[in-house]
């Protein structure tokens, strides 16, 4: 069964969808065949891995008017009339979306997750006195983790949205592991103890969901005990290959704020690992536990990543050469950033599979 990850943050801005094509492509890298799902009404990762072609309008409506392609659209529409996710996996013959990578796979968004997202958080609510919905909130957890097993994934990176609505709560609570990616900012501090009061007032109700329908563990999709691998601290600025000392400062504040409210609070409803393996798993590094890594912005790559539908880390010489349009200093400091990138996510990527085997 393909072990699943849910990339989460209520605030927005931190490199979430990013953070996942490249987490997905550098897993996919070191052999394992990965499914990148997007969950977010807005699309960008979808847009992300489509490249420029995401902003002609008439491609994307073709896009999605083929059926030999699986996308969410059909997927929304097909739970909120009720099918089952039995019957869907049964009746659907398309296939997930091939990316540049041999081993990486998409799964696209739709703006339509809104409406599901709508159907779950009002089903987590009134289930106990309309029981014809109770079986809503487990849908597309269940749906999604057929899908994954169907092309045979080693993993599933869920992609969610900025907020706190049902469907985040049922992606969250159903997944084996979660990740926090953050940006050095006041903001991000504060959606640190945000994330403990929610993520505790998620389980508790996933706990009372399922008591009041009945529903065992092992059968129900909601597992409700994700565990938190980290945080990925990312978006500042670097001075001698480290945070210069005003993003330090954020740094260590959302460090410390993990450490002292979520960690504390995850602990108390069994969704961590252990601080004994992370910090195994950091030994010989400058990172502290619970970062997993720290990722400067590297602003003068994005564009080309952006069209080339790659990650950084993968772009080739000549891709940032020719593309870039760029020589001497400035090319040779533009692929110095790229080797750089690509270390981290290949030492995050190996991290990420020590945590989860």
């Amino acid at each position: 069964m393909a072990k699943s990850i849910c990339l989460f943050n209520h605030k927005g801005g931190v490199s979430k969808t990013t953070t996942t094509f490249n987490l997905g492509w550098s897993l996919a890298t070191q052999g394992k065949k990965v499914l990148i799902i997007d969950l977010d009404s807005q699309c960008n990762l979808t847009g992300l891995v489509l490249g420029f072609k995401a902003v002609d309008e008439e491609h994307m409506e073709s896009f999605y008017l083929n059926r030999e392609k699986l996308t969410l659209q059909p997927i929304v529409q097909s739970l909120i009339e009720g099918i089952t996710p039995d019957a869907f996996i049964a009746q659907n013959k398309a296939q997930v979306l091939e990316t540049s990578h041999e081993n990486l796979f998409l799964l696209p968004g739709h703006l339509d997750i809104s409406d599901l997202d709508s159907q779950i958080s009002v089903s987590l609510k009134i289930a106990s006195g309309i029981p014809a919905t109770k079986n809503i909130p487990g849908s597309l957890p269940k749906l999604l983790q057929l899908i994954a097993a169907k092309i045979g994934a080693d993993y599933v990176l869920y992609d969610l949205s900025p907020n706190v609505g049902g469907l985040n709560e049922v992606m969250l609570m159903s997944s084996d592991y979660f990740i926090v990616p953050t940006s050095p900012d006041y903001f991000c501090l504060q959606a640190i103890n945000s994330l403990a009061k929610n993520i505790t007032k998620w389980h508790a109700e996933i706990e009372q969901f399922k008591k009041t329908h009945n529903f065992e563990d092992g059968l129900f999709p909601i597992k409700n005990s994700p565990q938190f691998l980290g945080a990925i601290q990312q978006r500042y600025r670097p001075r001698y290959e480290k945070p210069s000392v005003s993003f330090q400062k954020w740094i260590d504040k959302i460090r410390d704020s993990i450490n002292q409210r979520l960690v504390p609070a995850l602990q108390r409803i069994g969704c961590v690992v252990s601080e004994a393996n992370i910090a195994k798993i950091l030994h010989g590094t400058d990172l502290q536990p619970y970062d997993l890594a720290h990722i400067a912005d590297f602003n003068s790559l994005i564009a080309i990543s952006q069209q080339l539908s790659k990650p950084i880390f993968a772009l080739t010489n000549n891709d940032i050469k020719q593309v870039g349009k760029v020589f001497g200093h400035a090319e040779n400091t533009m692929i110095a950033s790229r080797d750089s990138f690509n270390k981290v996510f290949e030492e995050l990527g190996t991290r990420i599979l020590t945590l989860t085997t």
